[in-house]
């Protein structure tokens, strides 16, 4: 377990905080355990304060041993990581150097130039119906509200399956369902309609309707919280700095920061005139996930000095002091609520990064992957599910009003498909 710092433990952590509360003691985050949150360990094992440890199950070293594979501790494999190159380094011939494994990290660069941002729920009707010939129903139950059903048919390795996608005001449901386990003729769609509301007890039964705007409708739907840019704030702390005031104030920058900048975006204004530091709390306290840039040696960052509901990860960045050459080294901590669970890329994987593109891309992946997986939040979910519900009730009403008009509905077919996925990331530098 890590020494506490020599500089003074921020008293907004409150009279019950306990260093010795369990957190990720292998790495040196130079982050203080902070409840309500919950540490990304670079090694295989994740710990939560207050929490019993959880270990990763993808390839554990206690798996590895199992297999009787010699493993050394995750630790030290990425000391030698480090250490690859040292000062002297110059006066060995390159024959002789150490060598190391790559990490997967670096294999994924080098085969696929980036990494994957994690799948939403949201995009399953992009990827799976939209574009392709596929049926829409719907119902107002008594109980669950307004539903929809889209459903299509496949054949995946010689079997009829039936694509579906039920949508819900609570929940979402996606599957395949092999045609031999519905109970109807698998060539009479409303037959197998019908007895898939029947398996789920909706009433009243699933009519179809089908408009020609209603893909784009469903499109919409579940856009909610898809965005093609993402709006995120990196913050300057300096050694001895441990209160928003403190953080939020800094003009002055060194040509570390500045290194680091290079990688990212715009800057914005520093307001003289602005003691509160209003319009850069404005942007930073409504952003979801905050990058912080650590240049100290003694302070470490506390999660709540900056106070907001939003703000539900912090990506901290220092750089490594242990390497003293070109190019820079950036190791990185990750910090996240509770509510929030782990996110790809994975810290074990690799934690600490060279200065150039692969870094940026492994940077922007972990920003889009963080405030993607921080919509499962509550605060996030309700907001979500609010504007779920009133998009729901509007498209099964005009859904309805057609129906009535005995207006035969056609299957949905186009040839080309819209992708407004995420194309870039928009950085808001706060200099602060």
């Amino acid at each position: 377990m890590p020494a506490a710092p020599s500089t003074p433990i921020p008293t907004s952590l409150g009279a019950n905080f306990n260093w010795d509360d369990e957190f990720c003691e292998d790495y040196p985050h130079n982050l203080i355990p902070t409840p309500g949150y919950w540490i990304e360990c670079s090694r295989q094992k994740i710990a939560f304060p207050n929490q019993h440890t959880i270990w990763d199950d993808s390839e554990s070293e206690h798996e590895e041993a199992a297999r009787g594979i010699t493993v050394e501790p995750q630790l030290e494999r990425n000391c030698s990581d480090l250490y690859e190159d040292d000062e002297d380094s110059d006066n060995v011939p390159s024959s002789q150097r150490f060598r190391r494994k790559k990490t997967a990290i670096e294999e994924q660069w080098e085969q696929q130039q980036g990494f994957e941002l994690t799948s939403v729920e949201q995009e399953t009707y992009e990827k799976y119906f939209y574009g392709t010939e596929h049926w829409n129903y719907f119902t107002n139950d008594e109980d669950l509200g307004p539903v929809i059903l889209s459903i299509k048919q496949e054949t995946i390795n010689g079997r009829d399956q039936f694509r579906i996608l039920v949508r819900a005001i609570s929940y979402t449901v996606h599957g395949l369902i092999p045609a031999s386990c519905v109970f109807a003729d698998r060539y009479n769609r409303e037959e197998v309609v019908r007895s898939l509301g029947k398996e789920v007890n909706l009433n009243p039964p699933l009519t179809l309707g089908q408009l020609p705007d209603t893909p784009e409708e469903l499109l919409k739907l579940d856009q909610v919280f898809i965005k093609s840019e993402l709006k995120v704030g990196v913050i300057y702390v300096k050694e001895g700095q441990y209160t928003e005031e403190q953080i939020l104030d800094n003009n002055e920058n060194s040509p570390l920061f500045e290194e680091f900048l290079q990688l990212l975006g715009d800057k914005l204004p520093y307001e003289k005139h602005d003691p509160q530091k209003l319009q850069r709390k404005r942007h930073i306290g409504n952003d979801i996930v905050c990058v912080v840039f650590l240049e100290a040696d003694n302070t470490a960052f506390s999660p709540a000095c900056i106070k907001s509901h939003f703000l539900h990860t912090f990506i901290l960045v220092r750089v490594s002091a242990r390497i003293k050459r070109k190019p820079t080294r950036y190791e990185v901590s990750v910090v996240t609520r509770d509510e929030v669970g782990a996110y790809k890329p994975y810290l074990w994987e690799q934690s600490v990064f060279e200065k150039g593109p692969m870094f940026r891309e492994w940077l922007l992946t972990k920003i889009v992957n963080g405030e993607r997986a921080s919509y499962s939040a509550p605060k996030f979910a309700r907001m979500q599910e609010r504007t779920r519900s009133q998009m729901l009730e509007d498209i099964v009403a005009n859904l309805a009003n057609h129906a009535e008009t005995g207006q035969i509905p056609k299957p949905y077919r186009r040839d080309y498909r819209i992708r407004p996925m995420l194309q870039c990331t928009t950085v808001y530098i706060i200099l602060s």
